[in-house]
């Protein structure tokens, strides 16, 4: 089985991914691979914006849709590449964490989508401790997303949305009313569709 974890900023996506590493699951973290995305596509990052420390570019592309577009366009092929390299060569039941699972059809790798969600403001106290950004510079990210949900997906994918807004037992319960509370899983090698 592949599932995905996706949803917005500091809904809390990898407070349940150790409900799937119990489990067995193999994780593929689509934030890390997007660090040595940046790596990767070096050369064409500092060629468009003169830096690859991503704190800096962060500032420029989430208050910028422009620049963000030409950020996903340098490093998102190689993202999705290896996403998929990673699921390809797992052995048994994979969780794919990725905030963006919808860009470069992620998501039709899975066989179920979690979508985490939790209220705007337990996100941006939940930015504010984790990060230790300016409030502009969380605002700033927020608004990017704010067209991000579960819509984003086609319809004929399997949806479970969480809500994460307080005690991640709450989360948890939700995912063992869906999957079960014992590690009953198997992978199912013919009903995901890889693209």
């Amino acid at each position: 089985m592949i599932v995905g974890l996706a949803g917005k900023t500091c809904a809390g996506k990898d407070t349940l991914v150790p409900f799937f590493s119990e489990r067995g699951f193999t994780l593929v973290d689509a934030d890390e691979i997007a660090h040595r995305a940046l790596d990767a596509n070096s050369e064409a990052v500092l060629r468009r914006f003169g830096t690859l420390e991503r704190s800096t570019l962060g500032k420029v592309v989430f208050s910028n849709p422009s620049a963000l577009a030409d950020l996903e366009t340098l490093t998102h092929p190689w993202i999705a590449s290896e996403v998929r390299r990673q699921v390809d060569e797992a052995k048994g039941d994979v969780v794919i964490n990725a905030a963006l699972l919808h860009k470069q059809d992620l998501y039709r790798l899975c066989d179920v989508v979690i979508w985490v969600q939790a209220p705007l403001i337990t996100r941006i106290l939940r930015a504010r401790r984790r990060d230790h950004k300016s409030w502009m510079g969380i605002l700033s990210r927020i608004w990017s997303q704010r067209k991000l949900g579960a819509q984003v997906f086609s319809a004929d994918v399997d949806i479970l949305k969480v809500n994460n807004r307080g005690s991640p037992l709450d989360a948890r319960r939700t995912l063992e009313a869906r999957f079960g509370p014992t590690p009953a899983f198997s992978r199912k090698e013919e009903t995901h569709e890889k693209q």
